[in-house]
């Protein structure tokens, strides 16, 4: 159904409660990610990959899922899943392909040496990160941004529409 927080091509997100324990709940995003990303969509004609190599703190898990669904400044630290964007997995393929719906907002920024693409659905509160390659973008990271987070989230959209840029 939707709603004023969803679109129609929102889909339903994964219920914690659904599901016996963490390790349940993780096995189904995990399906449901290697699922949506067996191929790649596009993102402004170009395709969206995700690195399909184990990660260092879960070798079962592909890179791009494992970082997607934990947190921690070094990689060896991203021991444990985190529900909410566990449930959220289902998200992140159709808010990269929906991006040029009005309720998504999308920008640039650049972190370090990387240039990062933003599609943020703020009525949901989710946002993907998407990393510029040469000739493709790599998801990089997505999650739910916490109340300070979404703050400054809003103003770099805000300071990066002031600017008339395109991406």
């Amino acid at each position: 159904m939707t709603t004023p927080e969803t679109t129609n091509w929102l889909s339903d997100r994964l219920d914690e409660a659904d599901y016996s324990d963490i390790t349940e709940l993780e096995t189904a995003a995990y399906a449901v990610f290697q699922n949506d990303w067996t191929n790649s969509p596009l993102f402004r004609g170009d395709e969206v990959r995700v690195h399909r190599h184990p990660h260092k703190a879960n070798g079962a898990r592909w890179h791009t899922y494992w970082h997607a669904v934990t947190k921690g400044s070094l990689e060896e630290d991203r021991t444990s899943p985190i529900p909410e964007r566990l449930e959220r997995v289902p998200w992140c393929r159709p808010v990269v392909e929906n991006e040029n719906d009005a309720v998504v907002k999308v920008w640039a920024n650049v972190r370090g040496r990387d240039r990062h693409i933003c599609i943020w659905f703020d009525r949901v509160n989710y946002i993907v990160i998407l990393k510029q390659c040469r000739d493709h973008f790599l998801l990089k990271t997505t999650y739910c941004p916490e109340s300070r987070r979404k703050q400054q989230l809003h103003r770099e959209y805000a300071a990066w529409k002031k600017t008339g840029r395109a991406l």
